[in-house]
C-alpha cells in the first residue's frame, strides 16, 4: 500500500480471537464453554425430563419385541418402529382408560351416596354410633363444625385429585407425544443414537457396553420387579375384596395393579375409599383388614420384595437399590423409578471401569446382541440408515 508517496505494510487481520490462539487460555476457554452449553441443554431438557425417561425405558423394554417385528419386515424400519411403538402405546393406553373410567365411575358413585346420606343416615350419626366417638361428635357439634360438609368436601377434593390425574392434563398430554416421539427413534434409529452416544464417551468400546449394560439391565430389573409386586398387589387386593363382599371384585383387582404401577398415585386411591366405607356402614373387622392389607403391601410388597427381586437382577445389594429406588422418586417425581436405579447402575458400571483401568484387567464386554439390520455409520447422534 502506497501512502504520501511512500510504501506502507497493510495492517494485519486476524481470523482468530485471542482466546482462539492464546495456547495456555485456549483449553480452560473451551472447558468452560463446554461447561455452559451442556448446561445450557440440560436445561432445555429439563421440562421434559420425564417424557425422555419413559420414552427412553419403553424402548429399552420394547427392543425384543421390536426386534422380532423387525426380522419380519427388515426392509421397512420405519414401518416395523411405527408397529412396534404401536403396540407398545397401545398396551398403556387401553388399562390407563380402564382405569380411568373406573374412577370415574366411582367418582360420580361417590357423590351419589354422599346426596344420600342428606336424606338418610348421616355420616354424622353414624360416628356418634361408634363406640368412643360420641364425645367427639358433642365436640364438633359445640364448636360449630358441620361434620356431614367436611366430609363432602373431603370426598369432592379427593375424587377431583383422582379424576385430575387419570384425565391429565395438557402438559401430560405433550409428555406422552414426546415420549412415543423419542419411543419411535429410538427403536428405529438405535444403533446409530448408540454409537453416537459411545463416541462421546471417554472410554472404550468394551467400557462403554458395559456402562450401556447396565443402565438397560435396571430398566429391565423395575420393569421385572414392579410387574411381578404388582401382579401380588392385584391378586391379593380382588381376593380380599370378594372375601369382604365388595362388589366388582376382579375389576377392583385389575385396577389396583394398574394403579400399583403408578409411584405417584398408587393402591391406597382404591382400598382407602373402601376401608372408609366399611367403616361407614359398621364394618369395622372389613375397614381393619384393608388398611392393614394396604399397609402390607405397600411395606413389604411395593418396598421390600420390590427392591429384593430388583436388586437382585441389577446384582445389587438392597440397602443401595431402595435408597436409589426411593431417592429417585423424591428427587425426579414419578421418573424417578426409573432414573434412581438408572443412575446407580451407571455409577456402578463406571466405577467398575476405573477398578479395571486400575487394577490393569480387561473390561469383559457384555454379550453382543444379534444384529437386526445393519445400517451404516454416520455422524454423533445422526440417524443416517436408509428409512423406508
Amino acid at each position: 500500500m502506497e501512502r504520501n508517496g511512500q510504501q506502507t505494510t497493510p495492517p494485519i487481520v486476524r481470523d482468530e480471537g485471542p482466546l482462539a490462539t492464546g495456547e495456555r487460555l485456549r483449553p480452560f476457554a473451551l472447558a468452560a464453554l463446554t461447561v455452559v452449553l451442556l448446561a445450557l441443554c440440560a436445561l432445555l431438557a429439563y421440562p421434559f425430563l420425564p417424557a425422555v425417561t419413559w420414552g427412553v425405558a419403553l424402548a429399552v423394554v420394547a427392543w425384543p419385541l421390536h426386534a422380532w417385528i423387525l426380522r419380519r419386515i427388515t426392509e421397512h424400519r420405519t414401518a416395523a418402529a411405527v408397529l412396534s411403538a404401536l403396540v407398545v402405546v397401545l398396551a398403556i393406553v387401553v388399562p390407563g382408560a380402564f382405569v380411568a373410567q373406573q374412577l370415574a365411575r366411582e367418582a360420580a358413585s361417590a357423590a351419589d351416596q354422599m346426596r344420600e346420606d342428606r336424606a338418610k343416615d348421616t355420616v354424622r350419626d353414624r360416628l356418634a354410633r361408634v363406640p368412643g366417638m360420641g364425645d367427639v361428635v358433642a365436640w364438633a357439634d359445640r364448636t360449630g363444625i358441620d361434620i356431614d360438609a367436611e366430609a363432602r368436601g373431603a370426598v369432592r377434593s379427593y375424587f377431583g385429585d383422582a379424576g385430575a390425574l387419570a384425565q391429565g392434563s395438557v402438559m401430560a398430554v405433550l409428555q406422552a407425544v414426546i415420549a412415543v416421539f423419542i419411543l419411535f427413534y429410538m427403536l428405529r434409529d438405535r444403533r446409530e443414537l448408540l454409537a453416537g452416544v459411545r463416541r462421546l464417551l471417554p472410554m472404550r468400546r468394551s467400557e462403554a457396553d458395559r456402562v450401556f449394560d447396565g443402565a438397560a439391565g435396571s430398566v429391565y430389573a423395575n420393569l421385572y420387579a414392579s410387574l411381578l409386586t404388582s401382579a401380588i398387589d392385584g391378586f391379593t387386593g380382588g381376593l380380599l375384596f370378594w372375601f369382604l363382599g365388595l362388589p366388582s371384585p376382579v375389576t377392583w383387582g385389575v385396577v389396583i395393579f394398574v394403579l400399583s404401577l403408578l409411584p405417584v398415585a398408587g393402591i391406597f386411591m382404591v382400598w382407602l375409599p373402601a376401608a372408609v366405607y366399611l367403616a361407614l356402614v359398621d364394618d369395622w373387622g372389613g375397614a381393619a383388614a384393608l388398611v392393614a392389607w394396604g399397609a402390607g403391601c405397600g411395606v413389604l410388597v411395593d418396598t421390600l420384595l420390590y427392591t429384593r427381586l430388583a436388586g437382585a437382577r441389577m446384582r445389587l445389594h438392597q440397602v443401595p437399590a431402595l435408597i436409589a429406588f426411593l431417592g429417585g422418586i423424591a428427587v425426579f417425581g414419578a421418573s424417578g423409578m426409573i432414573l434412581g436405579p438408572a443412575i446407580l447402575a451407571v455409577t456402578v458400571a463406571v466405577l467398575d471401569v476405573w477398578h479395571h483401568r486400575v487394577t490393569g484387567d480387561e473390561v469383559p464386554a457384555p454379550a453382543e446382541e444379534p444384529a437386526a439390520a445393519a445400517p451404516r455409520p454416520g455422524p454423533v447422534g445422526a440417524a443416517v440408515a436408509p428409512a423406508h
